[in-house]
């Protein structure tokens, strides 16, 4: 996994642009799942761009630096739980898996895993009834999430990747 000076540069760049949406979420109240989300687009990128190994090591590195940086580490828990694995999760799902059903499956499990971690704890100490409309609420929301996350890195891919002179 060797990477020239370039691929190193670029990926500085993008670790820096991902820090930036993760403390503008702590920073910002209002637009923590937004920024969340665009976060882990910069980490699709990096998958599409360097392969699965190097988006890994990007995710982790994303981690250790936002909860260096970040102000409000409780929020950090979700983009560690979910936004930054799910563009892993998606990646390998949708390249290893030649099974559409199965893929979306695994998708869909990985979702309800990362919930349940998140949810869980809080449980412990915040009386918080979950409904059953919640979770198919969760479903849909996450259904829509990973459509647009399709069409960004397909628009990525498409568009602004010839542009850079990748």
């Amino acid at each position: 996994m060797l990477l020239k000076g370039r691929d190193v540069a670029y990926l500085g760049v993008l670790l820096g642009l991902n820090q930036l949406f993760i403390i503008l979420s702590s920073v910002i109240e209002t637009n923590t799942i937004i920024l969340m989300a665009a976060a882990a687009l910069v980490v699709g990128v990096v998958v599409v761009e360097f392969g699965g190994k190097t988006g890994i090591v990007f995710y982790l590195a994303s981690c250790i630096s936002g909860f260096l940086l970040t102000f409000n580490k409780a929020e950090l828990i979700t983009y560690i739980c979910f936004f930054g694995i799910y563009s892993i999760i998606k990646h390998y799902a949708e390249t290893k898996i030649t099974n559409k059903y199965m893929s979306y499956a695994v998708k869909i499990g990985s979702f309800n895993i990362s919930l349940s971690l998140m949810y869980l704890p809080v449980k412990l100490f915040i009386s918080l009834p979950l409904r059953w409309w919640m979770v198919l609420g969760g479903q849909i929301l996450f259904i829509i999430y990973d459509y647009s996350f399709t069409i960004f890195i397909t628009q990525y891919i498409n568009s602004i990747r010839p542009k850079l002179g990748r």
